[in-house]
């Protein structure tokens, strides 16, 4: 059996290094980053220098890849919309128009829980619980999940959108509050949800919450779990230090 195709934008930052070094064996990759990681790749996977907000790049860059994932742009919530307008509302808008007309089997696109971060910190989010984003940021990434329902029931692309947490490393982490630890995303975890988003077979348009089994859960696991088959291992809650937190 053939191995799957992807397109991995935003090859160079952590998720992006994080999935490609475990599972480079499994998938062949065309590594997509204005900035050229800093891990070694050899063949047949192959780095690509490329600014995806000019929509002249991307149409080759999907013409050879049969599945996205979409991790590029800007992940801070603190970013302003004139940063935010290229990198994250073009780029998406880009991909999808061009995965869709190139009929790409599947569409993972890396969401953000800051698009329900207006709801109160001690609030757990449910499945279909409405968008509530506290900055510009999350509002483009709310834009970013219905621009991927539109091209799922519009134009037939398969598309799966992951409300990522605090994705961090268990060394060197900048995890501060409770909250934070009830986000958090172990490297682990963010590999298998990526898997599963990628080889659910059957799948019009789904929003999947990023986040590991921690004892508190920010986002409701419940429909993630049964719609992609994800079983997390990891809980921020035994993982780190307690005393060392705010609460």
């Amino acid at each position: 059996m053939s191995k799957r195709t992807i397109l991995l934008t935003g090859a160079s930052g952590r998720i992006g290094q994080t999935f490609f070094l475990a599972m480079q064996e499994h998938y062949i990759f065309t590594l997509v980053d204005q900035k050229y990681p800093d891990y070694p790749i050899s063949d047949p996977h192959h780095f690509i220098l490329a600014d995806l907000s000019d929509p002249t790049v991307i149409e080759e860059l999907v013409s050879d890849v049969e599945n996205i994932i979409h991790l590029a742009g800007i992940p801070h919530a603190n970013a302003v919309f004139e940063d935010l307008l290229p990198a994250n509302i073009l780029t998406t808008t880009y991909l999808l128009q061009a995965a869709a007309k190139l009929q790409c089997r599947r569409f993972v696109f890396a969401s953000s829980a800051q698009t329900i971060e207006g709801y109160p910190v001690d609030k757990q989010i449910p499945d279909g619980a409405a968008v509530s984003p506290a900055n510009i940021y999350g509002a483009t990434k709310c834009y970013g999940e219905a621009l991927c329902s539109y091209f799922a029931s519009q134009k037939g692309l398969s598309s799966v959108a992951i409300r990522i947490g605090a994705f961090e490393f268990k060394e060197n982490h900048s995890l501060k509050t409770a909250r934070d630890l009830s986000a958090w995303l172990s490297p682990d975890d963010a590999v298998q949800l990526l898997t599963c988003a990628i080889e659910t077979e059957e799948i019009t348009f789904f929003i999947a919450h990023g986040i590991s089994d921690n004892r508190f859960k920010r986002l409701d696991l419940t429909e993630t779990r049964k719609v992609l088959g994800y079983t997390p291992k990891d809980d921020a809650f035994r993982t780190f230090d307690l005393t060392s937190f705010e609460h």
